[in-house]
């Protein structure tokens, strides 16, 4: 009896030891391969924390330029319920929940305290749950991933200088309306078809944050950077709704405590390298125009709104009045 009853509880103790715990194992993408690049650095830091809080029973593999495939592919995987994660952006978002696009439009955000005021919004709460709904939950949801500026061969001063220019742009709805509306020829590419794409001709121009120019080295291939500003643009992590939901309490709470921690990180970390970057590219001989008439382009990107389909009307007035209260 006694070699019954120690065996029993030998049973019970291992039931409830971690090392039984049930384990996940999440992969975690993004475009970016640069390692010094803020998202990346976070991304690290992030799965870090993640696996010492949870001792362990939840595994982040960071997996970068885009290894699992284009942003749009790997967030459809996240819909259809696997155990990834992606960096992705409200423009990406917008393809499931359209509202979402307006918080990648152009020139949306008066300051970065107002977009603190836009995430902690009921707007913010009503669409994030109608994406939830759609089997995409946010971990993370502002992140700065940086001011986003024009890259070519001649100066952008004004709209009329993107006349007839084909410009790469991510695969998003707002960001197609928003060039659309500055009388360039938008076109959709992955970011790792960027490089080859300036290179051979395919594209005039791109657009992306200094970081990204300088991660994926873009400056070999085009010398003139024009600061339009166009995009303060947000990055979000996501994961699968039904994955989430599936998760116990205790491991659910570790993902969005350290989300919410994280981003505040990499904002911080993104302003703090955005003169860095700067100085990296002059350095390199690339000529960076600071005389761009940013009103113009204010004015030109009002139509940008307009041209994304099956936007709720008074969508775009309830986010500003959202940053304004």
């Amino acid at each position: 009896m006694l070699r019954t009853f120690a065996a029993a509880a030998l049973v019970a103790a291992m039931a409830c030891s971690p090392a039984s715990a049930q384990e996940y194992n999440l992969r975690f993408s993004t475009s970016q391969v640069n390692p010094d690049e803020p998202i990346v650095r976070a991304m690290k830091l992030y799965a870090e924390r993640v696996g010492e809080r949870s001792g362990g029973r939840i595994a982040i593999t960071v997996m970068t330029g885009d290894q699992l495939g284009p942003q749009k592919k790997v967030n459809e995987m996240v819909m259809s319920g696997a155990r990834v994660m992606s960096a992705t952006d409200y423009g990406q978002l917008g393809q499931f929940v359209p509202d979402l696009s307006v918080f990648a439009g152009p020139y949306v955000f008066p300051s970065l305290a107002a977009s603190e005021k836009l995430f902690r919004s009921d707007v913010y709460d009503e669409l994030s749950g109608k994406l939830d709904a759609q089997g995409i939950k946010i971990l993370m949801p502002n992140g700065l991933f940086g001011y986003r500026h024009i890259i070519g061969n001649k100066p952008v001063r004004t709209p009329a200088d993107l006349a007839g220019v084909t410009i790469r742009v991510p695969s998003s709805p707002i960001m197609m309306a928003t060039f659309g509306a500055f009388g360039a020829r938008p076109t959709e590419l992955p970011w790792g078809d960027v490089y080859n794409a300036l290179q051979t001709g395919v594209v005039d121009d791109a657009e992306a944050p200094f970081g990204s120019i300088v991660g994926s080295k873009l400056y070999e291939v085009r010398r003139v950077i024009s600061r339009t500003g166009h995009q303060i643009m947000f990055t979000a992590w996501v994961t699968s709704a039904s994955f989430f939901d599936g998760l116990p309490e205790d491991l659910q709470a570790i993902l969005l405590e350290e989300g919410e921690k994280i981003a505040g990180e990499l904002t911080k970390m993104t302003l703090e390298t955005d003169d860095a970057y700067a100085e990296k590219l002059a350095a390199n001989g690339v000529e960076i125009i600071s005389d761009v008439d940013v009103p113009a382009f204010i004015e030109a990107s009002r139509a940008a709104y307009a041209g994304v389909p099956n936007l709720t009307p008074g969508i775009y007035e309830r986010v500003q009045k959202a940053m304004a209260d």
